[in-house]
């Protein structure tokens, strides 16, 4: 019965084929223990070629030992390679904030994946089963996920993680290895109720089954398999919608508002998981700030700026939205007196100021640059300074009359607020000559009485 199942669930997805090396996790439990005695019965035939791998994660000292030998005998036994990776979760996790579990998780998977590259394998065979999506699929509707999280665990993922025994119940494999006395070692972990998966296990699913549904684990697996269908159209056109719209130059993308908010909702959210995930790889599956970024994205905010805990950040800038990998470094309130003529290095926004003393005979000569101005040196009082924005700063803008708050300076040309101090102002005595990159002040512009001429240009 367990065979045919496996062997129909392999068919199904297409897990197998001809000739492929599989890097087979075993733990030593009922579950991958099985899965590697079906495996080594299907090698003729696929032509499979199989690699155990066992990983000590370092959270029980006594189990894992008993584990790692019984998993080494079984591998000696069936004459396949055996790989044992030992690690400590506990470190590991504190390096990035996660939890054991997820911890623990990631360690497997790079392990797992250096070995694909080691043996040039084609997939990674895992043992979760039929009550390991029940449970998987429960805890997510506990925390609140989306159609991601209740489609459950694929049997199949990116081509090269299976797992035949998904539609298999627990039970079936409790009886396949009493019939076939297949040796395993239970994990003391598994019955520790702290953990959430172990108290829906033991606790309440039995309780459901007892009180209201005892069909309740079949009607989650008809209802995963109907969710998985509607899961893989959406993802389909996302994935089409993700490459209309996001352009990537090296680690920054970028994507137009308005396009995005052209697309539907439920592949709006996808379009951000995709970016997510494009810029962090895996540490951006799962992350739980997907749902901030997509909920910023439906308030009519004109700009922001929101960090990730992994090392990325979005910036909407009005109809722009980019997002870099990195962190978001504040600029502080600075002010540094500026050599004229001569050479500046202003540290707090890592650029130069050159300034040159030139002589003119006609307006025309003088060319616009954003980074460049020329001011008219009988205007100006020494020694200049550059500084960046401070509460209640004016200035006239050049073609103005009067002077006009430079906050609403800012909002006319659409400057983000976080992006303001970084905005460096070329000061003369109290008055700002030249809002760089954006205005020069009408009081210091070059006029056909002008002779002596300071260009600065802020490098």
């Amino acid at each position: 019965m367990l065979l045919t199942q496996v062997k129909r669930t392999i068919d199904r997805y297409y897990l197998l084929e001809q000739g492929d090396r599989l890097v087979v996790g075993v733990s030593g439990g009922a579950d991958s223990m099985v899965l590697l005695h079906v495996l080594n019965s299907l090698r003729k035939d696929f032509d499979l070629s199989l690699i155990v791998a066992h990983v000590n994660h370092g959270l029980r000292p006594d189990e894992s030992e008993k584990e790692a030998e019984l998993v080494r005998t079984a591998s000696e036994k069936l004459g396949t390679p055996f790989e044992y990776g030992q690690f400590n979760v506990r470190e590991f996790k504190k390096t990035g904030g996660f939890s054991p579990q997820d911890a623990a998780r990631r360690i497997r998977f790079h392990f797992f994946k250096d070995l694909l590259r080691k043996y040039q394998a084609t997939k990674i065979a895992l043992g979760h089963n039929a009550d390991d999506q029940v449970e998987t699929v429960f805890i997510n509707l506990l925390r609140g996920s989306g159609l991601k999280g209740l489609k459950g665990i694929l049997p199949m993922r990116d081509g090269k993680v299976i797992r035949p025994l998904l539609e298999v119940w627990r039970r079936e494999i409790d009886s396949f290895i009493l019939k076939n006395g297949i040796p395993f070692l239970v994990d003391s972990s598994n019955l520790k109720k702290t953990y959430l998966r172990n108290r829906l296990r033991l606790d309440l699913i039995p309780l459901i089954e007892r009180e209201y549904q005892s069909s309740f684990k079949e009607v989650v697996m008809r209802t995963v398999n109907l969710l998985q269908g509607e899961n893989d159209y959406l993802e389909r056109e996302s994935a089409q919608a993700y490459q209309r719209i996001v352009h990537w130059e090296k680690d920054k993308g970028s994507f137009n508002f308005s396009e995005y908010q052209s697309l539907h909702r439920a592949i709006q959210w996808r379009v951000i998981q995709r970016i997510v995930e494009g810029i962090l790889g895996e540490e951006g599956e799962g992350l739980d700030e997907t749902g901030h970024i997509f909920n910023k994205l439906c308030q009519p905010t004109p700009n922001f700026l929101f960090e990730l805990s992994c090392g990325a950040y979005f910036e909407k800038r009005y109809d722009t939205v980019l997002v870099r990998k990195g962190s978001v470094k504040p600029v502080p309130p600075f002010e540094t007196e500026i050599l004229s003529p001569g050479r500046t290095w202003v540290e707090e926004i890592r650029r130069e100021v050159v300034i040159e003393e030139i002589w003119r005979d006609r307006p025309e000569t003088l060319n616009e640059f954003p980074s460049i101005a020329y001011l008219a040196f009988e205007s100006l009082k020494f020694p200049l300074k550059m500084r960046n924005f401070r509460p209640g700063d004016r200035f006239q803008p050049l073609g103005v009359k009067g002077t006009q708050k430079l906050k609403e300076f800012y909002i006319d040309h659409k400057v983000p607020r976080f992006e303001r101090p970084s905005v460096p102002l070329l000061m003369s005595g109290e008055m700002i000559a030249w809002v760089v990159g954006y205005r020069i002040d009408e009081r210091v512009k070059v006029t056909e009485k002008s002779q002596k001429v300071l260009r600065v240009e802020v490098k």
